[in-house]
Formats: C-alpha cells, sequence, structure tokens
C-alpha cells in the first residue's frame, strides 16, 4: 500500500527522491538520509522502512536510514511495533544504540542491552 506523500513537506518528498534515484551519486544519497530525522509521517516511514528492506538492513544508507528512523521515534516518543521485529544486521544496531542514548523506554522487552 503506498500512501501520497503530503504536499506540505516537499523537502521530506526531495530527500527520498535522492535516496532512491540509482543513479544519484552515493553522497549525496548519504547526505539525504542524515537529513531523514527532521521529517515525519505515515508515509515517509513506510518510504523508509522500504529503504531499509531494499538495502537488507546492512549498507551505510541502511545504518544512516535506520538513525534517521530511531531519531524519528525518539523524538515522537513511540516505535512502529509492526516493523520493529523485522529490523536486524547493522540497521538494528543503529536503532537500539539511538533508542538507547535518547529513549530507552521505547526498545521492546527483551531487546534491552545488558
Amino acid at each position: 500500500m503506498t500512501t501520497t506523500p503530503p504536499s506540505e513537506d516537499p523537502v521530506a518528498v526531495q530527500l527520498l527522491a535522492i535516496i532512491n534515484d540509482p543513479t544519484a551519486p552515493e553522497g549525496d544519497q548519504l547526505d539525504a538520509a542524515m537529513d531523514l530525522e527532521d521529517h515525519s509521517g505515515a508515509w515517509f516511514e513506510q518510504e523508509i522502512f522500504e529503504i531499509l528492506r531494499r538495502e537488507d538492513f546492512s549498507s551505510v544508507l541502511a545504518q544512516m536510514c535506520a538513525a534517521a528512523l530511531a531519531g524519528i521515534w525518539a523524538r515522537e516518543d513511540r516505535i512502529d511495533e509492526k516493523f520493529f521485529p523485522e529490523l536486524r544486521r547493522t540497521a538494528l544496531d543503529e536503532v537500539l544504540g539511538i533508542l538507547g542514548a535518547r529513549a530507552p523506554h521505547l526498545i521492546p522487552e527483551g531487546m534491552q542491552e545488558g
């Protein structure tokens, strides 16, 4: 199910377009991924989930997108309980690290370090 991005956040749309453009330089994609945390919305998170899946949760781009996702969740004081169990590899490590530092109460039972 694809949701339509709201027209009031053209920057978010542009960031995702750069990340999803296979001809975009890797540096531009990584720069765009670093700015994802400043945006939010259900459609936006779904797009990030798709990027993480496409990147098999393990690339540098996946790590950057996972960091942004964790930042969004920490800021909004919630996680996506349906998607969280899908996280693995470096993407999971990144999410756990950021939530552990900024919102440890959001980490699901049994996932806490220590």
